[in-house]
């Protein structure tokens, strides 16, 4: 049975490791409750994380662009920067 925990805010970190590591990614959720932060995983592996932006709408649940920006909007330093992330996702595609 799945855990649900209810908390204020949360953080995910995507962080490539140096080729001397014992492994290539790392991914940190931390999670703040009240005035109490804490690291809840650490997940370590050689595979390149997948994410995915969706969007419910009450009767399905779809890919979307607006949910990406509302989340990548949080880390970028401008539009621009957004701007140029979604196109390059979309030409790996």
């Amino acid at each position: 049975m799945t855990k649900i925990i209810k908390i204020d805010d949360m953080e995910i970190e995507f962080e490539k490791q140096n080729p001397e590591s014992s492994c290539k990614w790392c991914v940190y959720v931390r999670v703040r409750k009240k005035d109490n932060d804490r690291l809840l995983f650490m997940f370590k592996t050689n595979h390149k994380p997948y994410t995915r932006f969706t969007y419910n709408t009450g009767n399905t649940v779809a890919n979307s662009s607006k949910t990406l920006k509302d989340i990548l909007g949080n880390t970028m330093d401008s539009i621009e920067d957004l701007r140029s992330l979604e196109k390059d996702l979309k030409e790996e595609k």
